[in-house]
């Protein structure tokens, strides 16, 4: 009798301990879980998050809700990332916003602070103009800014985006005289654009392709990165025309709050390995003009402590840090 009582009491115990928390973990998602966007629905950070939560709900079979949460150049967006309970269930799209937010002391924690799952995509800034505008190269956009300083206007996606970083770069490298003007996130920066508020933008080139067709509202000045994009072909490289030194573009990247459980950062990591290989994630890529650019582990460490010193030295040749 004593040996069916302690045998019962030890698979009662290896119950027990299944239960929580570790079959709790390997069940790893058992509810929605929600996405923060640092910006606002529409712009090029959006869209790439939108459609990589599509492709981990199919990897883990859950609902990934994207919640935007725009403003002051996405740090209010990944402060409340950093902040979240870190159980896995609040994830978050980083890129090099989170960089020079956080250099920058908008966001007031080190990249290092989240926990980092995947670099996701990697695409090139373009600089754009109406297509009505009387600006037919950037060479005449930049000469129009030295003759009258501050008429010509170039938008950003917000004060400390990297668009915002580009944007006094270029000036810096050309010795123009664009006015720099913010807004919160691509999708009102385009607004400003197409309705004639501010001369021109520098966007993601995902935002401007819906105005690039047959009947094309918008002209693409320059491309940022190092080769022409099939999706712009006509548009000269920055290089090209004997600027350098600029940031070519943005990444993408996936984040949790610090401290997640090593299971969930796991299981994370494994099921953005496999969807990163999902056949609609990698129609979407090149159907925007991304590329796949995927990261994770030791490699995208690795990338991220090149990152924060890159941007670092281009803020402070810039007078923007000290």
């Amino acid at each position: 009798m004593s040996r069916r009582l302690l045998f019962s009491g030890v698979v009662w115990t290896l119950v027990l301990a299944c239960a929580w928390p570790v079959c709790a973990q390997e069940k790893y998602p058992v509810r929605p879980v929600t996405v923060i966007v640092p910006m606002n629905p529409g712009g090029g950070t959006d869209l790439v998050g939108r459609a990589f939560a599509e492709a981990l709900k199919k990897q883990l079979n859950q609902s990934f809700a994207v919640e935007n949460v725009p403003g002051a150049g996405s740090a209010i967006g990944t402060t409340k990332l950093h902040g979240a309970k870190p159980d896995g269930y609040t994830l978050g799209v980083v890129g090099g916003f989170l960089v020079s937010t956080s250099l920058l002391g908008a966001a007031k924690f080190p990249v290092a602070d989240l926990t980092h799952i995947a670099r996701l995509s990697q695409e090139t800034f373009v600089l754009s103009v109406r297509s009505d505008a009387p600006w037919k190269t950037l060479a005449e956009f930049l000469e129009a800014s030295k003759r009258e300083p501050g008429k010509v206007t170039l938008g950003t996606a917000g004060s400390g985006a990297l668009t915002h970083l580009a944007a006094e770069a270029l000036n810096q490298k050309t010795a123009a005289r664009l006015n720099v003007i913010h807004f919160a996130g691509g999708a009102k920066e385009m607004t400003a654009v197409l309705g004639g508020h501010v001369s021109g933008g520098i966007f993601s080139q995902v935002e401007v392709l819906p105005y690039s067709g047959a009947d094309p509202k918008l002209r693409t000045l320059a491309v940022f990165g190092e080769a022409r994009t099939d999706k712009l072909p006509q548009a000269p490289t920055l290089k090209e025309q004997g600027i350098q030194g600029v940031p070519p573009g943005p990444w993408q990247g996936l984040a949790a709050p610090k401290n997640i459980p090593e299971p969930v950062k796991r299981s994370l990591v494994e099921a953005a390995t496999r969807a990163s290989q999902d056949p609609a994630w990698l129609d979407f890529l090149g159907k925007n003009g991304l590329a796949s650019a995927f990261l994770a582990g030791k490699d995208l460490d690795a990338f991220l402590v090149e990152e924060v010193e890159t941007i670092g030295a281009l803020l402070r040749a810039i007078g923007l840090l000290k």
